[in-house]
This record gives structure tokens, sequence and C-alpha cells, in this order.
């Protein structure tokens, strides 16, 4: 099975007026860290490093999680993580306040009431008694007055993606279990800031599509902990266990997304339909395969496949990564290990 081309490089608090005004010029970089993007798991991200994937999840809601012990902020769409930060929260005596807002403000190019009219630059409000997510300074260690301060380029990305109303939970060990305050690749936490765990059968097989009946349909495979999950409008409506059918397969990052019949695709012999096909989001030349292809390294319960089939469909994205979907289920993790780069398959 051919697996596929490379995927490269591609798996943010105050006073204001009320209005909201749109900004004629960019807003003030020379007062934020800039940010490096980088291609590593989160938890190797260095002060003002982040990391920035939207095509790893391109539709669905989005919910955003601040850790603090971690000073690392979660951005997940549709379940699945789309984007990872380093920040800087509130100083001793300024402690960044914990618990479940949404976004109730956007201004692109703002200045503190606060603190001398401080650049604020893709402010995203939390709170009206002065609480925010934006771009600043990252030194490393929690250095604010309240507000969460993120790389000015990952600020200005997740300021195009995010709309008010928005959830963004910010979380310790003394208001959340651990893995909200620690997670992972999967969404801990719903579109509405509720936990999200899903009940797994004796056989760790589950499947409930009356938790999300309609929306889009991301579908993730995490060879550490050799799971398949499904997730309908950030819900996870399945999970599956699965082996790899040569226990020596190399595991390597790649987001693909279903194709719509386009009428000149072969024909299944026993169905007579068209064979779904599959194309691997990458920018590059375009390279499609066949679900058959797709699945041949793996060994998923039929039953469960049958019960998937009825929600795939055209838009539908699959992600194959290697680090486990969840902190709590993760073993030794190498430095080798990267989230959002994938070569080709290596055997050994």
């Amino acid at each position: 099975m051919k697996i596929l081309s490379v995927l490269v490089g591609a798996f943010a608090l105050l006073q204001a007026l009320p209005g909201i005004s749109t900004a004629k010029n960019a807003p003030p970089n020379h007062t934020s860290t800039l940010g490096t993007a980088r291609t590593v798991v989160p938890g190797k991200l260095k002060p003002g490093e982040y990391l920035w994937v939207p095509e790893a999840s391109p539709r669905g809601p989005i919910v955003m999680v601040v850790s603090l012990p971690e000073q690392l902020a979660y951005v997940y769409r549709n379940g699945v993580i789309i984007g990872a930060s380093t920040v800087s929260s509130g100083k001793k005596g300024h402690r960044t306040p914990t618990g479940v807002f949404t976004i109730l403000q956007k201004h692109e190019d703002h200045y503190s009431n606060l603190y001398n009219a401080a650049p604020m630059p893709y402010m995203q409000r939390l709170t009206w008694s002065g609480i925010a997510i934006h771009a600043g300074r990252l030194p490393g260690y929690p250095a604010s007055h309240g507000c969460v301060r993120m790389p000015y380029e990952f600020a200005r990305k997740l300021f195009a993606e995010t709309k008010t109303g928005l959830t963004v939970v910010v979380a310790d060990e003394t208001l959340f279990p651990d893995d909200v305050v620690h997670p992972g690749l999967v969404a801990p936490v719903t579109a509405s800031g509720t936990p999200s765990n899903g009940a797994t059968s004796g056989t760790g097989i589950m499947w409930q599509s009356e938790a999300a009946l309609e929306g889009p349909v991301t579908i993730l495979l995490t060879n550490e902990d050799q799971l398949v999950r499904v997730f309908r409008n950030g819900l996870e409506i399945g999970h599956a266990p699965f082996t790899l059918l040569d226990p020596h397969y190399k595991i390597s990052l790649h987001v693909l997304t279903r194709l719509a019949p386009a009428g000149t695709e072969p024909t299944d012999p026993v169905t007579g339909q068209f064979v779904p096909r599959w194309l691997e989001v990458s920018g590059k030349e375009e390279n499609t395969t066949s679900t058959a292809e797709l699945l041949a390294v793996f060994k998923i319960s039929p039953e469960f496949l049958t019960q998937l089939a009825t929600v795939v469909e055209a838009g539908t994205t699959l992600v194959i990564t290697q680090p486990a979907a969840r902190r709590s289920a993760r073993t030794t993790m190498t430095s080798g290990v990267v989230a959002i780069a994938a070569d080709s398959p290596v055997r050994h």
C-alpha cells in the first residue's frame, strides 16, 4: 500500500471600550514574541514556539483549553487538535482565573485601558473585568497581569479562525480533572466546555451515533494507543481498537479527505457502487487512494467499520498519526516522534 506523500508542517486580559472597531493597519508586533512554528508534539514546544495545522480538521466547532501548569494552549476543531502554543499567564498576585469562558469580544488592534495603553494585538476578551487572550511577550513563565499571552503569529492565526461565543477552558488541578489540565490530541471537553467522556464496552468498542446526529465527521487513528476515534460536530460518537497487520510498519502523519464521487471511479463488483476515494491534504500533487488501500495495513472490527461507513461522507477528514490521543494513554515517547510531520513508511 502506498500511504502517501509527505505532509509538511502542516499537526493567546484587560479593560476596553465596549465597541469593536476594525484596525486600518496591522497591530504592532514589536512588543510581542513573534513566535516560531514547529512540528513537534505540544509537550515539546519551547517558549515562543507553536504548532498550527488547521488542515488536520478543517470543519466543525472549535474549543480551546489553556493549561496553566503546562503554560500551553490547545486548540481543537471537531474534536481533534489543530493547534497548540506556549503561553504566559498571570504572575503571582495577578493569577489568571480558571473556569469555562466564552469569547465576548474580538479586537485586532487593541490597547489596554488598565496598563498604560499597552498593545494587546489580536485581543479576544474572556471577561468584562479585564481578562483576555492576546499576543504578547513570552519569557517562559507566568508574567502577565492576568491575561493569557501568546506568540504574535499564533495569535494572528487563531484570531482568524475564531468567533465570539467560542468556548475557552482555563484549567488547573484544583478545578479540573487530569485529562483537561494535561490534554492530548483529542479534545477533553465539548464545544460547550463540559467534560467529553465516551463509555467503552468490554471489547473496547463504543458506537453512539445518536450523540451527534449531524455535522462534519473526523476520524482519528493513533498508533501509540492503537485506537480509532470518530467525531461528529465535535463530539466523540465511536471508538475501537485496531492492530497493524505488519507490526514493523512505521506510522507517520497523514491527513486525508473523502472525495465526492466523480462518476469515473471503478465500481465494486459486489455492490456495484463506486469505490470510495480519499485525497491526501498536502497542497501538492493530488494523491488519491481507495478505502481498501487505506485500511490495508490496519485490522479493525468489521462490525465497527460497517457502523463507521454509515457516517462517512464527502468531506470527512481522516487523520493517521503516531502519538496517543490522550496523555493518560501515552507510553514512552522518543524525541524523534513528531505530531505534524510525515515521511514515507519505513520498514525495519
